[in-house]
């Protein structure tokens, strides 16, 4: 019987190989957006045939000759570079498949538009292409009235068209997308739909049908969703695979391994194609995965669902989940976390290859698609998500919703894009309008110009290239004499720890540990483990990895369970409960997850692979920003003295600021109308300057003076103004406030400061429930501290220095606020930074930190105060969405709603 056995087992493996040699295994570059550079493909190849690989399909949707423009031929130099793609394709044994999208405004019954369709096949022909396909995805599914005098269905029109080029080309590898490309877009469903029976039973059985699967971001392939395709389309599909894909919502990048598809599927399948990250860099491990699975064994012992699910399972069991594979997992079984790790390993090497970067960072884009009715673009559908109730004590963190399947976009053009013009360069076409502020940039991998649709700040015209001398570092830490903040782009936000030092006590949290990294530890080389970090950061669709769950469900204990600090405040009992210690125990555990994003971003800051980091440059430094500032909010839960109405809330509605575990982790923060307040891009040049906002100390007090002192003029440093009394602008400005938070009576006043990596204070900001009540403090505090200035009284005739118009002011009684002011806008509102200070972030998250805080006392609007003709303070406030609502004598008054 064993025998028997063994030799069954020998017949399915031989059956196994054949099946895998027929196999089509690749990638589509088939995304929305800037599409890849030649440059970029051939390395692509490259990887390919390392790693088993054997096709690539060329469809870039905006890439002009392909989609909007298919009629038009290639130009002499472009032809010369699709020839030298084909040619590089064939020398790495990788089938080169030239894609075409007529279906915007094909007349399928027109002779001449079917002559100008072959013209442009054979004239792609001439340059050794022998593999095609027409994509007849994203389109209008009605036809012109000219097509429907010829054609009985939509279906009928484009077989037709589909099969006289087949016959044409003489019959060569062909594949075709319809327009019913998955199960929700099939009508009325797969079994029933008569246009994909029509296709099935029309099209000549040699070419190979594309489709997505259940969705256009399939989870999850069963074999019984293929066996019910296959039945249909009469021929096993070739798996167009978005999994990895992220045009739709390039807030997102996807660095999760190929997983929900069993290996048992490849002898029931034609092939897969990866449509990944928009990014070329990141898409390293989508490919890398898909590669390990699709030469691994399905002869596995387990049931195919059951293997798949266990997969699903282990990718959502958060920080308790072995990072171990299931024991007994045979060497040839695939298994994601496995695959994962095998893929990191590899990307290791390539982050430490020698490759320069020129230029700027280019933003992530968001695309904008050709309108379709009634359902939406293949990778453009909007992603939601959602969080479990907030009185639970652990989020819901398997809810990422599905894409939206019918949803319309408003009709714009998009940038005309050619990518075959040039080794390493994507040319963008611009207006002349356009073309006076289009930013040009040219890297090794990619060079685009044109006007950024995210850009919240528009890049200068032009932008020197980016040398290792851009940003001065001896021995990996930046040299502050030469990359001041004044002479440097605007940097990322790493915002990191608390307080350094407090005392552990039943009114204060226990020590954290230093502000800074230890040095020889910053300066280590990235780590397989740094990759683990950042590929569970930006995981996949639906799931986040395992590291991102905990950084959220570590978040959402400390928050819900805050109220133990406050209740030890309040008690007179001077020991400390254990519930307590275990609160700061969770939240220096949480500071250590914060500072291990640091440390990543860190360290991948410095690797040679510059390309690459440019990549994945913008979403890290929005990570790190994002889980920068949950630390700092759970600082200040820490320290504050009793707001227990945010913990216990949680009912403001789901909304969406951007996409994936980062919107996730803003949505934890209890501001639920700023999300203006997340909206900004990253530095054009990496850098590595360190801010950390936190919660005011005592200590801090000489340095805050200091910082306001420096700003207390609006066109000059003050320190010369106020020479003779350096403390007079900062009593004025904040000493009521910090009086308020040395008296435990006072709960509605909170200040908080950003620190820079040498320990000085670069901003501050400061916030008080009711103005009103906080202009009563003000003046008692006034009438406190005279007596430690000259008394300085206004002569007519006679000019006043700064300094003695201030002391003038300190003799006055405060203006109160206007009632009409206060009445929709009660709390007051302060924010100040240096000059220098130029990352716009930096002010966006400090003033998120004190909404979060202020929404605690159930206020919904704050206001500020500046001197007429003050127009920096003005932009200022202006850019942070603060609008003009009164004057009163010389004081403008603005607000905003939060």
């Amino acid at each position: 019987m064993a025998a028997e056995d063994n030799s069954n087992t020998s017949v399915d493996n031989i059956n196994h190989l054949n099946t895998r040699k027929n196999f089509v295994c690749g990638v589509v570059e088939g995304f929305y957006g800037r599409p890849w550079t030649p440059e970029q493909r051939k390395d692509l190849f490259v990887k390919q045939q390392k790693w088993g690989m054997n096709c690539y399909l060329y469809a870039p949707k905006d890439d002009y000759k392909h989609r909007a423009n298919w009629r038009e031929l290639y130009t002499v130099e472009e032809a010369e570079h699709l020839t030298a793609l084909i040619t590089e394709a064939r020398q790495h044994g990788i089938a080169f498949y030239y894609a075409i999208s007529p279906g915007l405004d094909i007349t399928y019954s027109s002779q001449k538009e079917l002559a100008a369709l072959k013209r442009k096949l054979e004239q792609v022909a001439q340059m050794g292409c022998n593999a095609f396909a027409i994509l007849f995805d994203d389109i209008d599914p009605e036809m012109s009235g000219a097509d429907k005098e010829v054609f009985q269905s939509f279906a009928h029109a484009q077989v037709s068209v589909t099969n006289e080029v087949f016959a044409h080309l003489s019959q060569p590898r062909f594949m075709f997308c319809p327009t019913q490309y998955c199960s929700t877009r099939a009508v009325p469903n797969v079994q029933t739909s008569e246009y994909l029976n029509t296709i099935g039973q029309k099209l000549a059985p040699e070419i190979d049908i594309m489709w997505t699967g259940p969705k256009v971001i399939s989870k999850v392939l069963t074999l019984e969703h293929i066996r019910e395709v296959t039945e249909v389309m009469r021929r096993p599909p070739v798996i167009w695979d978005n999994l990895h894909a992220n045009d739709y919502d390039q807030a997102r990048l996807f660095l999760g391994p190929y997983c929900g598809r069993s290996p048992d599927l490849i002898p029931l399948l034609r092939g897969v194609v990866t449509n990944p990250n928009c990014e070329y860099g990141p898409n390293f491990i989508a490919i890398h995965t898909l590669a390990q699975w699709s030469r691994s064994s399905s002869l596995t012992s387990c049931d195919n669902n059951d293997a798949v699910s266990a997969d699903i399972r282990l990718e959502t069991e958060g920080e308790d989940a072995s990072d171990e594979c299931p024991t007994g997992l045979s060497p040839n079984a695939y298994h994601p976390r496995r695959a994962l790790r095998m893929a990191l390993q590899d990307w290791l090497l390539e982050f430490q290859r020698s490759v320069s970067a020129f230029g700027t960072i280019q933003q992530p884009q968001i695309p904008t698609p050709v309108p379709i009715l009634p359902s939406v673009n293949t990778c453009m559908s909007l992603t939601s998500t959602t969080l479990a109730a907030p009185g639970l004590p652990q989020p819901n963190i398997n809810v990422l919703a599905d894409a939206v399947q019918d949803t319309t976009f408003t009709p714009t053009m998009n940038p005309v894009m050619n990518s075959l013009v040039s080794e390493n360069k994507v040319v963008v076409e611009t207006s002349p309008e356009e073309a006076d502020s289009a930013s040009t940039v040219s890297q090794d991998a990619s060079t685009t110009s044109g006007v950024e649709p995210m850009d919240c700040n528009p890049s200068p015209a032009t932008s020197p290239p980016h040398t290792d001398d851009t940003i001065m570092m001896e021995n990996g830490e930046v040299s502050k004499a030469d990359s001041s903040p004044e002479d440097s782009p605007a940097a990322p936000l790493d915002q990191e720890d608390g307080p350094s030092s407090t005392t552990s006590s039943s009114s204060s949290p226990p020590s954290k540990a230093p502000l800074s990294l230890p040095l020889d530890e910053d300066k280590e080389e990235l780590t397989l483990e740094d990759l683990q970090v950042l590929a569970e950061l930006f995981y996949l669709p639906y799931e986040h990895g395992r590291y991102g769950i905990t950084i959220m469900n570590e978040f959402n204990w400390l928050k819900i369970n805050s109220h133990l600090v406050i209740d030890q405040r309040r008690c007179p009992d001077p020991e400390t409960k254990p519930e307590v210690e275990e609160w700061f125990e969770r939240a220096a555990k949480f500071s250590d997850l914060a500072k291990q994003v640091k440390r990543m971003a860190n360290r991948l800051n410095r690797v040679k692979n510059r390309s690459l980091l440019y990549d994945v440059y913008p979403y890290v430094w929005d990570m790190c920003g994002v889980v920068g500032l949950l630390n700092s909010y759970v600082d200040w839960l820490g320290f504050s003295k009793g707001w227990r109405e945010v913990f216990m809330s949680g009912d403001q509605e789901p909304w969406i600021f951007r996409g994936g575990l980062t919107a996730e982790l803003q949505r934890l923060i209890p501001v639920d109308a700023s999300n203006d307040l997340f909206v900004y891009k990253a530095p054009d040049v990496p850098a590595r300057h360190c801010y950390v906002i936190r919660p005011y100390l005592p200590a801090d007090r000489p340095k805050l003076f200091t910082l306001i002192l420096h700003t207390a003029d609006d066109r000059r440093d003050g320190s010369a103004l106020y020479a003779a009394h350096p403390n007079l602008p900062g009593d004025l400005e904040v000493g009521s406030y910090l009086d308020a938070l040395d008296d435990e009576n006072v709960r509605d006043v909170n200040v908080m400061v950003v620190e820079d990596e040498w320990g000085d204070l670069v901003a501050y900001g400061s916030i008080a429930c009711d103005g009103v009540e906080q202009s009563v403090r003000d003046e008692t505090y006034r009438k406190k501290i005279r007596e430690c200035y000259p008394k300085v009284t206004r002569e007519e005739g006679i000019m006043l220095t700064p300094c003695e118009e201030m002391l003038v002011q300190l003799s006055m009684e405060p203006q109160s606020p206007p009632k009409v002011l206060v009445a929709s806008h009660p709390s007051r509102i302060t924010i100040s930074s240096l000059p220098s200070v130029t990352d716009e972030s930096v002010s966006k998250r400090l003033l998120t930190c004190l909404l979060a805080s202020i929404r605690a006392r159930g206020v919904f609007g704050g206001h500020c105060c500046v001197n007429v003709g003050e127009k920096c303070n003005l932009e200022q406030y202006s850019r942070h969405g603060f609008l003009e609502i009164t004057t009163q004598s010389t004081t403008l008054y603005l607000g905003r709603s939060f």
